[in-house]
């Protein structure tokens, strides 16, 4: 069976990276629960700044050098939060800059990807352990974090589970409840 893909819309860019952010935590349990990254990273941001505007004057009122080191401290962890977010905003104008003229071949044993231009990538079904169901995204679960991830456009999921009933393979198709599909 072969699905052409029309790329990245931007919700489905969004979710691959929050996707993406919790990729080493879905390979040790891949039913966790979904996380937005880009809303906690604001929230901590703005939680942060908040702190640091009343630690910053306070340490100068104050000539307290211990208030001083602690506003240093949430300086550097804002800057750390800014440089995910850019990160993050980098990793998803790729996903929307992807080729949308994406090939996905089923075989018996795997997947294969065909990319013009690129050499084809073959999946085998055995490199994940699940396809777990987000709002945008279809997700194949790699067993360790040197699989190269797998992900499809949710409208596919009808033909996925056709082709793997037709074609015996064995790998669980989890449908979180909360996305309303499950």
């Amino acid at each position: 069976m072969e699905m052409e893909s029309k790329g990245f819309t931007k919700e489905r860019a969004k979710e691959m990276v929050n996707i993406s952010c919790m990729l080493k935590g879905l390979i040790k349990n891949p039913k966790i629960a979904y996380k937005n990254h880009w809303m906690i990273c604001i929230v901590l941001l703005i939680v942060l700044c908040v702190i640091f505007a009343v630690l910053l004057p306070l340490g100068l009122m104050w000539q307290e050098a211990f208030l001083l080191i602690l506003a240093g401290v949430y300086l550097m962890m804002i800057i750390i939060y800014i440089i995910r977010l850019i990160n993050m905003n980098k990793v998803y104008k790729m996903y929307l800059n992807m080729s949308t003229d994406r090939k996905t071949v089923f075989e018996e044993d795997g997947v294969i990807l065909k990319v013009p231009g690129v050499s084809d990538t073959k999946f085998y079904w055995e490199s994940f352990q699940l396809a777990r169901v987000f709002d945008h995204n279809i997700f194949f679960v790699p067993k360790d974090i040197s699989i190269q991830p797998l992900s499809m456009p949710v409208e596919r999921l009808d033909q996925l589970k056709q082709y793997m009933s037709e074609n015996n393979v064995s790998m669980e198709i989890y449908e979180p409840v909360e996305y309303g599909r499950g």
